[in-house]
């Protein structure tokens, strides 16, 4: 009798490859804009920026160069310790287009990227807001294109997948385990309908009307949100404004993280409120990852081993071949997915265990980082995450002891 785990991961890995195909399927696309240039609002485009000396640079000068009419660029350097404001200055100073704003003080409990965007917003006057994040690069027709997609569908807000940029070794090892991971959340994207709650946005490309981000408190309203951009589409989709996500292949690329440091530092701080912060998403999660990333490399190895030292088995054919199958299988769906990858080829397909383990690993130390109230260092600030995806005011124990001891004063 063939073993029943090498028909139940079979069975996995399949079902995972045809969920990622319908997240292709229903995945709106976004054409070239027929709009004419009178009918294109003023739109400001709102970078926050900090220790990003590597990549800001390309990102204005990706900006500068948009086929649109009107727009201006508002770029607040949030306090970088490095060269950030030094860049962002020399570029302003000669293209009148960009706003450079020193960041404001960081308040207790406050999100650094909520607060750089709320002070950035002050400062702008569009009809549309592009909140788009200094490690992007945009092709020209980005913005124009973005913005006629809202106007057609009649948007308040509208989000783009990205591509991801993977350079370094470490990239290529965890981005496409963990980005593919995300694409089981909502492969029919309901997030588009506007009868359900489910609201989200990619944050690196968030377009939005003015009057609908004011009018659901903007930024401020998700201050403490550790997932920021999920809240703010939540924030909008609440108040009755039409959220939308679509393919932003054509717009932009985005390069996350350039090392493992950046990289674990980066989503240990929020991966675990991706799941929502559950236990039992965590347990679902890693088994549908090891299931699919490590063992049909464990289960093709073993067939292998029994092989090579002559074990004779009726069962051994059936063995090679659905592990064979599940082999096949991933890679078809390693395929499909590099379409959202710039930096991998089927080469990588083969680092996909190891992704997986890291990948793992990723995901239970940011459920400890919860759990345990520790805090999450990002771009040297450090936070508390708890179990309602919000951060903790520094000085929240103290406010708990003051609080405890209102209601129980001394005798």
């Amino acid at each position: 009798m063939i073993p029943l785990f090498f028909i139940f991961n079979t069975a996995i890995v399949v079902a995972l490859t045809a969920v990622t195909f319908c997240f292709y399927f229903f995945l709106k696309t976004v054409g070239r804009s027929n709009t004419t240039d009178k009918e294109l609002p003023f739109a400001s485009i709102l970078v926050p920026a900090r220790n990003e000396e590597g990549k800001i640079g390309r990102c204005l000068q990706s900006l500068l160069n948009q086929d649109y009419p009107d727009y201006e660029i508002i770029v607040v350097d949030d306090h970088s310790t490095d060269s950030t404001g030094e860049i962002i200055a020399r570029l302003a100073r000669s293209n009148p287009r960009i706003k450079f704003v020193a960041g404001a003080n960081l308040p207790d409990g406050w999100i650094g990227k909520c607060n750089a965007l709320v002070h950035a917003s002050a400062h702008a006057s569009g009809e549309f807001f592009l909140f788009t994040d200094a490690d992007t690069v945009h092709r020209p027709n980005s913005l124009k294109d973005a913005v006629s997609y809202a106007l057609a569908n009649k948007a308040d807000l509208v989000s783009f997948v990205p591509v991801q940029e993977l350079g370094s070794f470490w990239e290529r090892v965890v981005m496409p385990v963990l980005l593919g991971s995300f694409l089981c959340g909502d492969p029919m994207h309901t997030v588009n309908d506007q009868t359900t709650d489910r609201a989200y946005a990619y944050g690196q490309y968030i377009l939005t009307r003015r009057s609908a981000y004011l009018a659901a408190g903007g930024h401020q309203a998700v201050r403490d949100e550790i997932v920021e951009d999920h809240a703010i589409a939540r924030a909008l989709k609440s108040k009755g404004f039409k959220v939308l996500c679509a393919d932003g292949a054509d717009l932009y690329k985005v390069r996350m993280y350039t090392d493992l440091t950046t990289l674990w530092h980066g989503w240990t701080k929020n991966i675990y409120s991706l799941i929502e912060c559950r236990p039992l998403n965590l347990l679902v999660i890693i088994t549908l990852i090891t299931c699919a990333g490590l063992v049909p490399f464990l289960q093709f190895g073993l067939v292998l081993a029994m092989a090579a030292s002559g074990e004779q088995t009726k069962d051994l054919v059936p063995m090679a071949a659905l592990a064979t199958l599940q082999l096949i299988t991933l890679l078809i769906w390693y395929k499909r997915t590099c379409y959202h990858y710039d930096g991998v080829d089927l080469r990588h397909f083969f680092l996909l265990p190891l992704g997986a383990v890291t990948v793992t690993a990723l995901y239970l130390h940011s459920a400890y980082l919860v759990h345990s109230g520790s805090k999450v260092n990002w771009k040297g600030r450090c936070y508390t995450v708890n179990s309602s995806k919000t951060i903790e005011p520094s000085n929240h124990l103290d406010q708990a002891l003051n609080s405890l001891i209102t209601r129980n004063p001394a005798d």
